[in-house]
């Protein structure tokens, strides 16, 4: 895995989009709601691993 940033993400996310959510997030200790562009991001992760993960599927079926 890549350094660690001080703001919680990982130079090497997966995605563009998981990295920046890391970050924003941060490493709080204590529990609160996601702020809607926080959700916005976390569901454009989502869409962008699966899209990963089905190319990375084509491939190991070539």
């Amino acid at each position: 895995m890549g350094k660690n940033l001080n703001t919680g993400g990982n130079l090497d996310s997966v995605t563009p989009s998981t990295r920046l959510l890391n970050q924003k997030l941060g490493t709080s200790p204590a529990p609160r709601m996601l702020t809607p562009s926080e959700i916005a991001l976390l569901q454009q992760s989502k869409r962008e691993i699966a899209e990963y993960m089905r190319k990375m599927e084509r491939r190991s079926d070539n």
